[in-house]
């Protein structure tokens, strides 16, 4: 049970969906941050200590973002402690841990995972494609995709939540995946850690960081599942 009963959360809109699906966005104060800052992990990190300074007079600060580029290490909130989920990213936040990530990566490390929330708010590997398209022209833009993401070869579905449009989900995956010729499956996700997040409670995957105190490397148990992540 929490004992934090004026919280604040500040999210990735990675996540944003499954929030509202718990009900979460409900009782807490939620903020989510623009997806994009995600191609700069400094200014990502700087927004985020911004954030933190300005919402000082809360009792908890929930964060939804994982090491994703170490950029959470060097965050520190004065007054109020923090609460992060102890994973490498999103991906592995909304499979559950990283345990059950590495299980996946193992039986087939050439999987790219795809969430509800990823698909709305993130630039996917196409739509990237056909913006390198209009900078570069079409043979360097194959280059540049081929070598970001020719070694992927599934595109995998994370089905968090009950959506009542999954098939359009699913028909953008399947867009995605029929260009760079991949294989499409699900995966059943699991909020079991977002929900203990959220809810304030501290667990050996919840990372409690009192106040005043500086995320570092070491307080941070993920990494990366695979090379392909």
């Amino acid at each position: 049970m929490s004992f934090f009963m004026n919280a604040k959360l500040i999210g990735c809109p990675s996540t944003k969906k499954e929030i509202e699906y718990l009900g979460s966005s409900l009782r807490i104060d939620c903020e989510f941050l623009d997806f994009n800052l995600h191609a700069d992990p400094n200014k990502l990190r700087d927004e985020l200590q911004k954030k933190i300074h300005e919402n000082q007079h809360y009792d908890l600060i929930i964060l939804t973002y994982s090491r994703c580029s170490d950029m959470i290490v060097g965050l520190a909130s004065p007054a109020a402690p923090l609460l992060l989920p102890g994973t490498h990213d999103c991906i592995s936040l909304l499979l559950g841990s990283d345990e059950r990530r590495y299980k996946l990566a193992d039986s087939n490390p050439g999987s790219y995972y795809f969430s509800p929330g990823w698909l709305d708010y993130g630039r996917n590997p196409y739509e990237e494609y056909q913006e390198y398209v209009g900078r570069f022209g079409e043979k360097d833009a194959n280059y540049l995709i081929q070598t970001l993401y020719g070694q992927y070869n599934e595109a995998v579905f994370i089905d968090t939540c009950d959506f009542t449009n999954k098939d359009l989900y699913i028909s953008k995956v399947k867009e995605i995946a029929n260009f760079f010729g991949w294989r499409v499956s699900e995966v059943k996700g699991d909020l079991g850690l977002l929900k203990s997040l959220i809810n304030g409670l501290i667990t050996p995957a919840v990372i409690y960081v009192p106040p005043g105190k500086t995320v570092t490397l070491a307080d941070i148990p993920g990494r990366s599942p695979c090379k392909p992540g």
